[in-house]
C-alpha cells in the first residue's frame, strides 16, 4: 500500500511529461514529487525511464495496477478529483466548464506523449477527450465512449502555397503540389492515421516510388475547434 499522495505524484508525472507539472497539479514543489515518485517505485519494486518524451516503466506492475484499481474506485467516490486528459485545442469549446471534482492537464503544453487509451487502460487518468484515429474498436470492452463533438476536417495550408490559387484542386492536384504536414499537439497515432489517409487519398502512385518533391508546400488536417484554437495562419 501506498498513500495516495505518492501515487499520484508518480502517476502525474507519467501523465504530464515532468515534474514542474506534476507539482502544480500536485500543489507541492518538483522535489517532493520526486520522493513521492521513488517511494511508491520501490514499494513496488519497479523502475521508470524515460524513452524519447514518454515514461517508461520497467518490472511486474500487476500490484501497481491493482492499487490504482483500488485508490481509482474511492476517487470515483468523491475522496479526490478525478483527472481528464484532453488535446490542447479543445479547452476553450469542450472543457471550459468542467465540473467542481475533475481537473485536465495544462492546455499550454502539446499534451501527453502517452496515448490516451493507455493512460486510460492503466487508470493513469480518469476520462479522456479521443479524437477517431485514437477512438477505441467498437467491441473493446474496456472502454465506454460517449459522442461529445462532430466536425468536418479541412484541408489547410498557408495562403502563398501554390495549390491555393487554384480553383477548386483535385485530390491529385493536392497531392503533387503539396506534402502532409502535423501539429506539434497531434498524438502520435493521429498522425500515423494523417500520413496514411492522406498518401492513400492524395498522392499519386508514382510519388510513393520517387519520393516527395521537396518544393512542396505544406498541408495540414484541422477540425473546426483546431482552426479556432489556432487563430493563426500557417508559415
Amino acid at each position: 500500500m501506498v498513500t495516495e499522495e505518492a501515487l499520484e505524484a508518480l502517476d502525474l508525472l507519467i501523465w504530464l511529461g515532468n515534474g514542474t507539472h506534476a507539482g502544480e497539479l500536485a500543489h507541492c514543489n518538483q522535489s517532493t514529487v520526486s520522493r513521492r515518485v521513488q517511494q511508491t517505485l520501490a514499494s513496488f519494486n519497479l523502475k521508470l525511464r524515460r524513452v524519447s518524451e514518454a515514461w517508461q516503466m520497467t518490472g511486474d506492475p500487476l500490484l501497481l495496477h491493482l492499487e490504482r484499481q483500488l485508490h481509482q474506485r474511492s476517487w470515483f467516490l468523491g475522496r479526490r478529483a478525478l483527472r481528464l486528459q484532453a488535446p490542447c485545442w479543445s479547452s476553450a469549446a469542450l472543457c471550459n466548464n468542467l465540473p467542481p471534482r475533475w481537473f485536465s492537464n495544462p492546455f499550454s503544453t502539446f499534451g501527453s506523449a502517452h496515448h490516451c487509451l493507455e493512460l486510460l487502460d492503466q487508470r493513469v487518468v480518469d476520462a479522456c477527450l479521443a479524437t477517431l484515429p485514437e477512438r477505441p474498436a467498437s467491441d473493446d470492452t474496456r472502454f465506454a465512449c460517449f459522442d461529445l463533438f462532430h466536425s468536418l476536417i479541412h484541408l489547410v495550408t498557408s495562403p502563398t502555397a501554390l495549390v491555393s490559387r487554384l480553383t477548386r484542386p483535385s485530390s491529385a492536384e493536392i497531392g503533387t503540389h503539396c506534402h502532409i504536414a502535423t501539429f506539434p499537439f497531434n498524438p502520435r497515432p493521429q498522425k500515423q492515421f494523417i500520413h496514411g489517409f492522406f498518401a492513400h487519398h492524395f498522392m499519386p502512385s508514382d510519388t510513393h516510388k520517387r519520393g516527395q518533391d521537396p518544393g512542396t508546400d505544406p498541408v495540414y488536417f484541422a477540425n473546426s475547434l483546431m482552426l479556432k484554437a489556432l487563430a493563426t495562419k500557417l508559415t
